[in-house]
């Protein structure tokens, strides 16, 4: 019964923030803020289906990979993070969606769906009978929301990426917001005890906040054509009298 508890606890923490975020992100381009949505909801779900399932798959390779020490330790997150940016670069640029300014809401999804699994295995695995104690709990919350936050930054990136056929740019730039997150999530990630693993959650959090910020007022925006970027303006002239 406890491990059912926990799995569901687990799953809870991992999909809550995937679906915050996604909506967070892609609120201002659906109605009644636009006209007419600017975004295809089947793409937008699809791939978060497609995210999640790719999550399970990325976390098991993660899980598999050898760490015999601090080196392979650190080649094996490496890895892991090559794997996932490359999935997203992969599936984000196929053809039907290099070129489309869409793209980039779908990376969005995409890389909420990801990290909802991955964050989820990862509680799942690592705190299986521990999820009462509220310091532990908070840890892994703050780990999911962080999780969930960096993928999404990393799927907004290389679906911008993808919407004006670049690849290659947005692959080292995501690498590269991937680095420095881990370097803020460091002691979790090598299992130190609170308050240490608890403040690189939140200092990974802060990091990833600011990415995010970024892409949520800049990517996400300038993936418009010019004639629906000023109509979307016009649009949320307007909104105010709608209630949220």
């Amino acid at each position: 019964m406890a491990t059912q508890l926990d799995f569901l606890a687990a799953l809870a923490m991992g999909i809550g923030p995937a679906l915050l975020f996604m909506w967070v992100s892609l609120r201002r381009f659906d109605r009644p803020r636009v006209e007419a949505t600017l975004f295809d909801d089947r793409r937008v779900f699809g791939h978060l289906a497609v995210g999640m399932i790719f999550g399970v798959f990325a976390s098991v390779l993660a899980r598999a990979m050898p760490r015999f020490d601090f080196a392979s330790s650190v080649l094996a997150v490496g890895a892991s993070f090559l794997v996932e940016e490359l999935f997203k670069v992969v599936v984000l640029n196929r053809k039907g969606y290099q070129g489309r300014f869409d793209t980039t809401f779908t990376g969005v999804s995409l890389g909420a769906g990801l990290a909802a699994t991955t964050a989820m295995a990862t509680i799942y695995w690592n705190v299986t009978g521990s999820l009462g104690l509220p310091d532990l709990f908070l840890t892994f919350l703050l780990f999911s929301v962080t999780m969930n936050l960096v993928h999404v930054d990393t799927g907004v990136l290389i679906g911008f990426g993808a919407s004006q056929k670049e690849m290659g740019r947005p692959l080292v730039k995501a690498l590269a917001i991937r680095g420095a997150h881990a370097g803020f999530l460091f002691p979790l990630l090598v299992g130190a005890p609170n308050p240490w693993s608890l403040v690189a959650a939140a200092t990974s959090t802060g990091f990833a906040l600011l990415v995010f910020y970024y892409a949520y007022t800049v990517l996400l925006p300038a993936t418009l054509p010019q004639d629906l970027q000023r109509k979307a303006r016009r649009e949320r002239r307007r909104v105010p009298s709608v209630k949220e």
